[in-house]
Formats: structure tokens, C-alpha cells, sequence
């Protein structure tokens, strides 16, 4: 049982700190940055370092819940997932998470680097393109930590 606990912790804290450094970044360092003559560099600097932490969490949160699946009891079948509304609610986050990996991927390696390097007047497209992602990746995870909250009660 204390194992089991101690998955969830650690699920939990990677899920803080994924969430987290989304939110901190939009409501924090954004605003904050405004009109500071080194803003391109910091952005892309403190982007690239949430990017290493926001591997190593979603690496975690991908490994914590399968191991809090097994202590669960939880099992890997194609028919429980499809005929159980527990069994949906956790295909839904299953769904989610990986729709998650490629738009955050796509964020990252193809408008959110190039959006900082550019500024809005010389690319608004790209500008909105990385804002969008940012906000879609914010939303999913969101709605994932919502859906771990009522698989965590049962669904």
C-alpha cells in the first residue's frame, strides 16, 4: 500500500510541475518580461529549460500512472477499457496524454522556438500558431488533471 501512495505522490508533483510551468510561464514570466530590451533571450532560455523539466515530468506522469494502474488493479484489456466507464475515463486520458505528446511536440520544435526568435510584426502567423499550441497543450492538460480526479474517485 505504501508503494502504491507513493506512485500517486509522485504523480501528482510531476502533474504540479507540468501544469505549473505551464501556467508560469503565460501569467508570470510573460507579463514580467514586457518590454525588457533581452526578452527573446530569456524567453527562449527559460523555454528551453522547462522543456528538460517538462520531459522529465510527462516521462514521470507516463510511468507513475501505468504503475498506479497495476496497484490499482486495473487491467490491460482492450475490453475493459471499452466496456467499463472507468475503463473510458482512463482510455480518454490515455487518448489525451498522447495527443498531448505530439502537440507539445509540434509547440516545441516547430512554432515556439521559431516564435521567440521572431517578433510578432515579422511573423504574426507563426506568433499565433505558438501561442495557440501553448494554450491547446495548457487546455488538454487541464482536462487531464480534471479526468484524474474523477478516475481517482472512482469515475
Amino acid at each position: 500500500m505504501m508503494a502504491y501512495q507513493l506512485s500517486v505522490l509522485v504523480h501528482l508533483l510531476a502533474g504540479a510541475c507540468w501544469i505549473g510551468g505551464m501556467l508560469f510561464l503565460p501569467l508570470v514570466l510573460l507579463p514580467a518580461l514586457k518590454g525588457h530590451p533581452e526578452r527573446r533571450r530569456l524567453l527562449l532560455s527559460t523555454g528551453l529549460k522547462f522543456r528538460t523539466v517538462g520531459l522529465a515530468a510527462l516521462g514521470i506522469l507516463f510511468i507513475s500512472g501505468l504503475t498506479n494502474m497495476h496497484f490499482r488493479g486495473i487491467p490491460f484489456s482492450l475490453d475493459f477499457f471499452r466496456q467499463t466507464n472507468y475503463g473510458n475515463l482512463v482510455l480518454w486520458k490515455t487518448v489525451l496524454f498522447l495527443l498531448l505528446i505530439g502537440l507539445n511536440l509540434v509547440h516545441d520544435l516547430a512554432y515556439g522556438r521559431k516564435a521567440v526568435r521572431e517578433s510578432a510584426v515579422e511573423n504574426p502567423r507563426l506568433v499565433r500558431l505558438a501561442r495557440w499550441s501553448g494554450r491547446l497543450t495548457l487546455l488538454i492538460s487541464l482536462l487531464m488533471a480534471w479526468l484524474g480526479v474523477i478516475i481517482s474517485r472512482g469515475g
